[in-house]
């Protein structure tokens, strides 16, 4: 989804991920893994080996992005010999997911233009550039934003706004009074603003409490595939600026999640939960309705919240505890055979 390939040196690789380029320029068409290089290819290297530079040569990698380190004259020297460019950088992983957003070719969920089999209501706007795919449906007033990407099948609800840039996945389901910031991207099988999880017991068993709010999402926000985001009850649901989702994650009613929070997958926010800004929350952990996570705290994966988290700490377990707490008992836990065993020989000494 980017620009064309033939364009790209490893000159301007370097520029794009902050790096110093030494050895020839070399024209770049490809980012390929290490152990299925390609010809005309980068290669990101977080543990360079100088003796394997040849052989990726030999297979036509002209590029290796590589951590930035005082004794790397041996890996320069194997790289000048070899013809290939290298690009010194001080965080590998960030170098590959700059590299990877250049490099990505992959098509469009939708091609140029709206597809016939699309259903654009006569109030809705639609922005300059705006794709949209076979049997997606448009509802009224919605708003699409310039440079908006809607694949197969996707629904955007009466009222709703989806931010320039954004890529809806096939699929993805928008309900009414939705509202999606710019350069979004939610993957197949997303849905915002169903009816939150919430009922009055009566004597006639469970009434329904109509969730009238909305849901708020901010700008650069990626949301997995089949992930849910429930509209408030009253106020709205609301997701703060780059904040990245896994898949299969529940986001409840009324929650709130701030600035650069990043979630994996199959965990659930239960309603009226919030979460600070650049929280790390671990996969499958599950948070209680009413509990805070405060600024830059962090869940091990399969926590279960059940009180608020102080910002910067680092929890986990059921319930959730401070990490080093948890480790100790998980320890000691992992002792108790032993310990049983001491105590029922001291019980039979006479």
């Amino acid at each position: 989804m980017s620009a064309d390939p033939s364009t790209l040196t490893s000159r301007d690789l370097a520029d794009l991920v902050g790096g110093r380029h030494d050895g020839p320029e070399r024209r770049i068409t490809c980012l390929t893994a290490l152990e299925a290089p390609l010809p005309g290819a980068v290669v990101v290297w977080p543990a360079p080996d100088p003796a394997r530079v040849a052989a990726l040569a030999e297979a036509g990698v002209v590029a290796l992005a590589v951590p930035d380190a005082e004794d790397g004259a041996a890996l320069a020297e194997e790289a000048e010999r070899a013809g290939i460019a290298l690009v010194s950088v001080a965080d590998t992983r960030l170098a590959l997911a700059r590299a990877s957003r250049r490099l990505d070719f992959r098509p469009l969920p939708a091609a140029a233009g709206v597809h016939p089999s699309a259903v654009i209501d006569a109030s809705a706007r639609l922005g300059a550039d705006v794709r949209v795919g076979p049997g997606t449906v448009v509802a009224a007033g919605a708003v699409i934003g310039d440079g908006a990407v809607l694949g197969a099948r996707c629904s955007v609800g009466a009222g709703s706004s989806l931010g320039a840039g954004s890529v809806l996945f096939d699929g993805v389901v928008l309900y009414d009074g939705v509202r999606v910031g710019r350069r979004a991207r939610l993957h197949a099988g997303v849905v915002i603003g169903a009816d939150g999880f919430g009922y009055a017991l009566g004597p006639r068993g469970a009434e329904k409490i109509h969730h009238l709010g909305g849901v708020v999402i901010g700008d650069d926000v990626e949301l997995g595939a089949n992930t849910n985001v429930d509209r408030g009850t009253l106020g709205d649901t609301r997701i703060g600026d780059r904040v990245k989702i896994d898949n299969m994650c529940q986001i409840a009613h009324n929650v709130t999640i701030g600035d650069d929070v990043v979630i994996a997958a199959l965990t659930g926010l239960a309603g009226s939960s919030s979460v600070g800004s650049r929280v790390l929350i671990g996969g499958a952990c599950a948070v209680a309705d009413h509990v805070h996570i405060g600024d830059d705290a962090r869940l091990a994966g399969g926590t279960g919240v059940t009180k608020d988290v102080p910002p910067g700490e680092t929890w986990g377990g059921l319930p959730a505890q401070p990490f080093r707490k948890w480790v100790r008992e998980r320890y000691l836990v992992g002792r108790l055979e032993r310990i049983w065993a001491a105590v029922r020989e001291l019980d039979r000494a006479p």
